[in-house]
């Protein structure tokens, strides 16, 4: 399965709204995303699907019986993501 945009994962309905993707590495890679959550501000995070090598195959990761979702952040580290958004950089081979 092809790679799944991350701005197109609003699962579980009724939960995600207002979902803005605030960083996307692409096919093989995560993304970060600020949403309202059970109508509050949260900061969530996914494996994004692809073809690319062995890893991350498919829909990405979280999922829940095949449909992608998101991964809510405990409040003290998504303080840390948002205060830093600097530090949401691309997995390059160089930067591991």
């Amino acid at each position: 399965m092809a790679y799944i945009d991350p701005r197109l994962v609003t699962s579980p309905k009724g939960r995600v709204e207002r979902l803005e993707v605030i960083y996307d590495g692409g096919e093989g890679d995560y993304a970060v995303a600020s949403m309202s959550w059970d109508g509050e501000p949260a900061t969530g995070v996914r494996w994004n699907g692809g073809d690319k090598g062995e890893k991350f195959q498919g829909l990405g990761n979280p999922q829940s019986r095949g449909i992608p979702t998101w991964f809510i952040l405990p409040d003290p580290i998504a303080e840390l993501v948002r205060a830093n958004p600097e530090a949401l950089v691309p997995n390059e081979p160089s930067a591991r």
